[in-house]
Protein backbone atom coordinates (compact mmCIF):
# COMPACT_ATOMS: atom_id res chain seq x y z
CA UNK A 1 0.00 0.00 0.00
CA UNK A 2 1.77 3.26 -0.94
CA UNK A 3 2.48 6.42 0.82
CA UNK A 4 1.51 9.57 -0.80
CA UNK A 5 3.33 12.83 0.27
CA UNK A 6 0.14 15.31 1.21
CA UNK A 7 1.70 17.96 -1.01
CA UNK A 8 1.66 15.35 -4.21
CA UNK A 9 -1.79 14.05 -3.53
CA UNK A 10 -3.31 17.93 -3.61
CA UNK A 11 -0.92 19.04 -6.62
CA UNK A 12 -2.58 15.73 -8.39
CA UNK A 13 -6.02 16.59 -6.98
CA UNK A 14 -6.02 19.96 -8.44
CA UNK A 15 -4.93 18.90 -11.66
CA UNK A 16 -7.58 16.65 -12.38
CA UNK A 17 -10.06 19.11 -10.87
CA UNK A 18 -8.64 21.65 -13.61
CA UNK A 19 -8.67 18.87 -16.62
CA UNK A 20 -12.51 18.27 -15.77
CA UNK A 21 -13.19 21.79 -16.11
CA UNK A 22 -13.30 23.28 -12.71
CA UNK A 23 -11.52 26.83 -12.79
CA UNK A 24 -8.46 26.87 -10.77
CA UNK A 25 -9.43 28.59 -7.41
CA UNK A 26 -12.90 26.29 -7.18
CA UNK A 27 -10.03 23.16 -7.99
CA UNK A 28 -7.69 23.98 -5.20
CA UNK A 29 -10.41 24.93 -2.90
CA UNK A 30 -12.29 21.66 -3.68
CA UNK A 31 -8.64 19.42 -3.64
CA UNK A 32 -7.78 20.63 -0.05
CA UNK A 33 -10.92 19.60 1.37
CA UNK A 34 -10.83 16.10 -0.20
CA UNK A 35 -7.47 15.93 1.27
CA UNK A 36 -7.87 17.42 4.42
CA UNK A 37 -10.52 14.02 4.10
CA UNK A 38 -8.20 11.77 3.60
CA UNK A 39 -5.84 13.42 6.47
CA UNK A 40 -8.21 12.98 8.82
CA UNK A 41 -8.47 9.62 7.85
CA UNK A 42 -12.18 9.68 5.88
CA UNK A 43 -11.26 7.93 3.00
CA UNK A 44 -14.15 7.66 1.64
CA UNK A 45 -14.80 11.00 1.10
CA UNK A 46 -11.09 12.17 -0.02
CA UNK A 47 -9.43 11.70 -3.10
CA UNK A 48 -11.25 8.44 -4.23
CA UNK A 49 -13.88 10.60 -5.15
CA UNK A 50 -11.93 12.19 -8.03
CA UNK A 51 -13.16 9.39 -10.24
CA UNK A 52 -16.94 9.61 -9.05
CA UNK A 53 -16.35 13.58 -9.78
CA UNK A 54 -14.92 12.70 -13.35
CA UNK A 55 -17.67 10.52 -14.31
CA UNK A 56 -20.49 13.08 -12.93
CA UNK A 57 -19.23 15.98 -14.87
CA UNK A 58 -18.69 14.23 -17.77
CA UNK A 59 -21.88 12.80 -17.98
CA UNK A 60 -23.43 16.94 -17.51
CA UNK A 61 -24.62 16.00 -13.76
CA UNK A 62 -22.86 18.83 -12.52
CA UNK A 63 -21.84 22.33 -14.03
CA UNK A 64 -18.11 22.60 -13.35
CA UNK A 65 -18.27 26.33 -13.44
CA UNK A 66 -21.23 27.60 -11.58
CA UNK A 67 -22.12 31.25 -11.06
CA UNK A 68 -22.04 31.26 -7.49
CA UNK A 69 -24.45 33.84 -5.07
CA UNK A 70 -25.85 35.17 -2.08
CA UNK A 71 -29.33 35.51 -3.19
CA UNK A 72 -30.64 37.31 0.47
CA UNK A 73 -29.13 38.39 3.82
CA UNK A 74 -31.56 39.08 6.46
CA UNK A 75 -31.02 39.52 9.75
CA UNK A 76 -29.13 36.33 10.82
CA UNK A 77 -29.75 34.71 8.27
CA UNK A 78 -28.49 33.97 4.57
CA UNK A 79 -29.22 31.80 1.65
CA UNK A 80 -26.70 31.00 -1.20
CA UNK A 81 -26.87 29.48 -4.68
CA UNK A 82 -24.42 26.80 -5.78
CA UNK A 83 -25.45 27.22 -9.10
CA UNK A 84 -25.53 23.39 -9.75
CA UNK A 85 -21.91 23.03 -8.98
CA UNK A 86 -19.69 21.25 -6.27
CA UNK A 87 -20.70 22.47 -2.87
CA UNK A 88 -17.04 22.98 -1.29
CA UNK A 89 -16.85 26.54 -1.98
CA UNK A 90 -20.36 27.65 -1.84
CA UNK A 91 -20.27 25.73 1.97
CA UNK A 92 -17.02 27.62 2.88
CA UNK A 93 -18.76 30.88 1.72
CA UNK A 94 -21.70 30.45 3.29
CA UNK A 95 -19.31 29.25 6.98
CA UNK A 96 -17.38 32.82 6.36
CA UNK A 97 -21.17 34.62 6.17
CA UNK A 98 -22.44 32.55 9.19
CA UNK A 99 -19.34 33.65 11.62
CA UNK A 100 -19.90 37.19 10.71
CA UNK A 101 -23.70 36.82 11.17
CA UNK A 102 -22.67 35.00 14.86
CA UNK A 103 -20.72 37.87 15.50
CA UNK A 104 -23.46 40.25 15.07
CA UNK A 105 -26.05 38.56 16.23
CA UNK A 106 -24.77 35.48 18.57
CA UNK A 107 -25.97 33.41 15.91
CA UNK A 108 -25.51 32.91 12.00
CA UNK A 109 -27.69 30.76 10.15
CA UNK A 110 -26.84 30.19 6.33
CA UNK A 111 -28.46 27.58 3.91
CA UNK A 112 -27.00 26.54 0.57
CA UNK A 113 -29.44 25.38 -1.97
CA UNK A 114 -28.89 23.95 -5.83
CA UNK A 115 -25.74 22.09 -4.42
CA UNK A 116 -23.73 18.77 -4.86
CA UNK A 117 -21.51 16.60 -3.28
CA UNK A 118 -19.62 18.99 -0.46
CA UNK A 119 -17.56 16.36 0.81
CA UNK A 120 -16.77 15.86 4.66
CA UNK A 121 -19.02 17.75 6.72
CA UNK A 122 -16.86 18.38 9.32
CA UNK A 123 -14.57 20.43 7.19
CA UNK A 124 -16.92 23.45 7.33
CA UNK A 125 -17.40 22.86 11.31
CA UNK A 126 -13.96 22.98 12.28
CA UNK A 127 -13.78 26.49 9.82
CA UNK A 128 -16.49 27.79 12.82
CA UNK A 129 -14.45 26.66 15.31
CA UNK A 130 -11.11 28.18 14.05
CA UNK A 131 -12.95 31.58 13.95
CA UNK A 132 -13.98 30.49 18.10
CA UNK A 133 -17.13 29.64 17.09
CA UNK A 134 -19.77 26.71 17.68
CA UNK A 135 -20.10 25.36 14.26
CA UNK A 136 -22.90 23.09 13.15
CA UNK A 137 -22.90 21.23 9.69
CA UNK A 138 -25.98 18.98 7.67
CA UNK A 139 -26.70 18.34 4.27
CA UNK A 140 -29.57 15.87 2.42
CA UNK A 141 -27.57 13.64 0.22
CA UNK A 142 -28.93 11.52 -2.82
CA UNK A 143 -31.52 8.58 -1.85
CA UNK A 144 -29.61 5.76 -0.41
CA UNK A 145 -31.80 4.39 2.06
CA UNK A 146 -35.19 2.89 2.98
CA UNK A 147 -37.97 4.18 5.49
CA UNK A 148 -38.06 1.14 8.11
CA UNK A 149 -39.97 -1.65 6.69
CA UNK A 150 -39.45 -0.45 2.96
CA UNK A 151 -37.36 -1.48 0.16
CA UNK A 152 -36.92 1.51 -1.96
CA UNK A 153 -34.09 4.20 -0.67
CA UNK A 154 -36.22 7.27 -1.16
CA UNK A 155 -33.66 9.09 2.50
CA UNK A 156 -29.91 10.08 1.60
CA UNK A 157 -27.65 9.37 3.85
CA UNK A 158 -27.86 12.86 5.80
CA UNK A 159 -24.86 13.79 7.93
CA UNK A 160 -24.42 16.07 10.61
CA UNK A 161 -21.26 17.21 12.11
CA UNK A 162 -20.19 19.56 15.31
CA UNK A 163 -17.09 21.46 16.20
CA UNK A 164 -17.03 22.68 19.75
CA UNK A 165 -13.79 25.28 20.23
CA UNK A 166 -11.88 24.95 23.14
CA UNK A 167 -9.29 26.70 25.19
CA UNK A 168 -5.94 26.77 23.41
CA UNK A 169 -3.62 24.96 22.37
CA UNK A 170 -6.42 22.59 22.40
CA UNK A 171 -8.22 21.85 19.36
CA UNK A 172 -11.62 21.75 19.21
CA UNK A 173 -14.02 18.80 19.72
CA UNK A 174 -15.17 17.61 16.33
CA UNK A 175 -17.88 14.72 16.13
CA UNK A 176 -19.33 14.37 12.58
CA UNK A 177 -21.67 11.62 11.73
CA UNK A 178 -23.64 9.61 8.85
CA UNK A 179 -27.14 8.38 9.64
CA UNK A 180 -26.75 4.76 7.88
CA UNK A 181 -24.74 2.12 9.73
CA UNK A 182 -21.73 3.45 7.60
CA UNK A 183 -21.21 5.71 4.83
CA UNK A 184 -21.48 4.59 1.59
CA UNK A 185 -17.99 5.88 0.15
CA UNK A 186 -16.40 2.90 2.96
CA UNK A 187 -18.83 0.47 0.34
CA UNK A 188 -17.32 1.65 -2.24
CA UNK A 189 -13.95 1.73 -1.34
CA UNK A 190 -14.66 -2.33 -0.63
CA UNK A 191 -15.83 -3.17 -3.53
CA UNK A 192 -12.88 -1.75 -6.06
CA UNK A 193 -10.82 -3.30 -3.24
CA UNK A 194 -12.36 -6.93 -3.48
CA UNK A 195 -13.28 -6.55 0.16
CA UNK A 196 -16.68 -8.19 1.37
CA UNK A 197 -18.67 -5.89 4.41
CA UNK A 198 -20.13 -6.64 8.05
CA UNK A 199 -23.66 -7.38 8.15
CA UNK A 200 -25.67 -4.84 8.57
CA UNK A 201 -24.37 -2.56 6.85
CA UNK A 202 -26.39 -2.65 3.61
CA UNK A 203 -29.27 -4.27 1.60
CA UNK A 204 -29.12 -6.08 -1.36
CA UNK A 205 -31.97 -5.18 -4.03
CA UNK A 206 -34.41 -8.02 -2.48
CA UNK A 207 -33.95 -5.16 0.99
CA UNK A 208 -32.00 -8.90 2.83
CA UNK A 209 -29.02 -8.07 4.72
CA UNK A 210 -25.34 -8.24 2.63
CA UNK A 211 -22.02 -8.52 2.75
CA UNK A 212 -21.43 -8.52 -0.57
CA UNK A 213 -20.20 -4.66 -1.59
CA UNK A 214 -20.75 -5.37 -5.12
CA UNK A 215 -24.76 -6.02 -4.78
CA UNK A 216 -25.10 -3.39 -1.95
CA UNK A 217 -24.13 -0.82 -4.69
CA UNK A 218 -26.07 -2.23 -7.20
CA UNK A 219 -29.28 -1.68 -4.68
CA UNK A 220 -28.13 1.50 -3.46
CA UNK A 221 -29.86 0.42 -0.53
CA UNK A 222 -27.67 1.47 3.27
CA UNK A 223 -29.55 0.09 6.93
CA UNK A 224 -30.16 3.43 8.72
CA UNK A 225 -28.27 3.73 12.16
CA UNK A 226 -29.94 2.47 15.05
CA UNK A 227 -32.73 1.42 13.15
CA UNK A 228 -35.50 3.69 13.42
CA UNK A 229 -33.69 6.15 15.01
CA UNK A 230 -31.44 7.19 11.86
CA UNK A 231 -34.55 6.27 9.93
CA UNK A 232 -36.18 9.33 11.92
CA UNK A 233 -33.48 11.27 11.67
CA UNK A 234 -32.56 11.58 8.01
CA UNK A 235 -36.27 12.41 7.19
CA UNK A 236 -36.17 15.62 9.71
CA UNK A 237 -32.48 16.38 8.33
CA UNK A 238 -33.92 16.23 5.10
CA UNK A 239 -36.51 18.85 5.84
CA UNK A 240 -34.04 21.18 7.20
CA UNK A 241 -31.43 20.64 4.28
CA UNK A 242 -33.44 20.04 0.96
CA UNK A 243 -37.02 21.43 2.05
CA UNK A 244 -35.63 24.52 4.21
CA UNK A 245 -33.76 25.72 1.54
CA UNK A 246 -35.90 25.50 -1.83
CA UNK A 247 -33.28 21.98 -2.99
CA UNK A 248 -34.01 19.14 -3.85
CA UNK A 249 -35.35 16.39 -1.26
CA UNK A 250 -36.75 13.00 -0.69
CA UNK A 251 -35.76 10.78 -3.87
CA UNK A 252 -35.84 14.06 -6.00
CA UNK A 253 -32.51 14.52 -4.37
CA UNK A 254 -30.51 12.82 -7.19
CA UNK A 255 -27.54 14.94 -8.70
CA UNK A 256 -27.96 12.27 -11.42
CA UNK A 257 -31.32 14.03 -12.30
CA UNK A 258 -30.60 17.30 -11.79
CA UNK A 259 -27.78 18.81 -13.20
CA UNK A 260 -28.85 22.34 -11.63
CA UNK A 261 -28.27 20.97 -8.28
CA UNK A 262 -30.01 17.91 -6.44
CA UNK A 263 -29.22 18.76 -2.51
CA UNK A 264 -28.79 21.53 -0.14
CA UNK A 265 -26.87 22.27 2.58
CA UNK A 266 -26.90 24.07 6.44
CA UNK A 267 -24.64 25.67 8.66
CA UNK A 268 -25.68 27.06 12.05
CA UNK A 269 -22.65 29.10 13.77
CA UNK A 270 -23.46 29.66 17.66
CA UNK A 271 -20.98 32.52 19.83
CA UNK A 272 -19.94 30.42 22.88
CA UNK A 273 -20.65 33.31 25.03
CA UNK A 274 -24.58 33.56 23.52
CA UNK A 275 -25.99 32.68 27.31
CA UNK A 276 -22.77 32.45 29.72
CA UNK A 277 -19.74 34.84 29.43
CA UNK A 278 -17.65 33.28 26.40
CA UNK A 279 -14.65 32.33 29.40
CA UNK A 280 -17.01 30.55 31.45
CA UNK A 281 -18.03 28.66 28.64
CA UNK A 282 -14.63 27.71 27.90
CA UNK A 283 -13.99 26.26 31.21
CA UNK A 284 -16.91 24.71 31.59
CA UNK A 285 -16.04 22.61 28.29
CA UNK A 286 -12.45 21.64 29.45
CA UNK A 287 -14.23 20.72 32.80
CA UNK A 288 -16.48 18.51 30.67
CA UNK A 289 -13.58 17.12 29.14
CA UNK A 290 -12.02 16.32 32.23
CA UNK A 291 -14.46 14.54 33.95
CA UNK A 292 -14.83 12.70 30.86
CA UNK A 293 -11.54 11.56 30.31
CA UNK A 294 -10.93 10.71 34.15
CA UNK A 295 -13.81 8.04 34.29
CA UNK A 296 -12.03 4.69 35.23
CA UNK A 297 -11.45 2.50 32.07
CA UNK A 298 -13.38 -0.32 31.09
CA UNK A 299 -11.18 -3.76 30.73
CA UNK A 300 -9.57 -3.96 27.62
CA UNK A 301 -9.50 -0.29 27.37
CA UNK A 302 -6.31 2.37 27.60
CA UNK A 303 -7.93 5.62 26.89
CA UNK A 304 -11.01 7.31 26.52
CA UNK A 305 -10.75 9.96 23.45
CA UNK A 306 -13.39 12.36 23.10
CA UNK A 307 -14.76 13.02 19.30
CA UNK A 308 -11.96 13.92 17.30
CA UNK A 309 -9.16 12.82 19.34
CA UNK A 310 -8.18 9.81 17.13
CA UNK A 311 -8.67 12.12 14.03
CA UNK A 312 -6.17 14.46 15.05
CA UNK A 313 -3.75 11.54 16.12
CA UNK A 314 -4.26 10.23 12.33
CA UNK A 315 -3.61 13.70 11.08
CA UNK A 316 -0.75 13.95 12.87
CA UNK A 317 0.29 10.86 11.69
CA UNK A 318 -0.17 10.84 7.78
CA UNK A 319 1.42 14.52 7.32
CA UNK A 320 4.05 13.17 8.62
CA UNK A 321 4.30 9.55 6.77
CA UNK A 322 1.75 10.32 3.80
CA UNK A 323 -1.29 9.41 3.00
CA UNK A 324 -1.49 5.77 2.58
CA UNK A 325 -3.62 4.67 -0.73
CA UNK A 326 -4.40 1.06 -1.32
CA UNK A 327 -3.01 -0.26 -4.20
CA UNK A 328 -7.13 -0.48 -6.23
CA UNK A 329 -7.24 3.36 -5.59
CA UNK A 330 -4.00 3.98 -6.76
CA UNK A 331 -4.48 2.24 -9.87
CA UNK A 332 -7.58 4.23 -10.52
CA UNK A 333 -6.36 7.09 -9.57
CA UNK A 334 -3.11 6.96 -11.85
CA UNK A 335 -5.31 5.43 -14.47
CA UNK A 336 -7.46 8.98 -14.41
CA UNK A 337 -4.94 11.11 -14.70
CA UNK A 338 -2.98 9.39 -17.63
CA UNK A 339 -7.08 9.36 -19.26
CA UNK A 340 -7.09 13.02 -18.78
CA UNK A 341 -3.29 13.66 -20.09
CA UNK A 342 -1.63 14.42 -16.68
CA UNK A 343 1.76 13.83 -15.69
CA UNK A 344 1.43 11.30 -13.18
CA UNK A 345 5.32 10.62 -12.60
CA UNK A 346 4.87 12.28 -9.17
CA UNK A 347 2.20 10.07 -7.83
CA UNK A 348 4.51 6.84 -9.08
CA UNK A 349 7.97 8.21 -6.75
CA UNK A 350 6.11 7.21 -3.59
CA UNK A 351 7.42 8.80 0.01
CA UNK A 352 6.63 7.48 3.60
CA UNK A 353 8.97 10.82 4.84
CA UNK A 354 7.77 13.99 5.60
CA UNK A 355 5.61 16.07 4.07
CA UNK A 356 7.91 18.35 2.97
Amino acid sequence: MPNIRVSVLQTFAVRVLEAIGLPADAAKVTADCLVHANLRGVDSHGVMRLVQYSQSVGRGDVNPRPSVEVLSRTGCTALVDAGGGYGFGPTLMAVELAVELAIEHGVGVVGVRNSHHFGMAATYSERAAAAGMIGITTTNTGPVMAPIGGTKAVLGNNPIAFAIPRRSPQPPMVFDMALSATAFGKIRLAAAEGRSIPIGWAFNTQGRPTTDAAQALEAVLLAPMGGHKGYGLALVLDVLTGIITGSRFGSNADGHLHAEGGVGHLIIVLEPGLFVPKEQFLDSVEALIEEVKSVPLAEGSSEIYIPGDIEYAVVARRERDGIPLSDEWFDQLVALGRELGIDTSDMHRQSSHANV
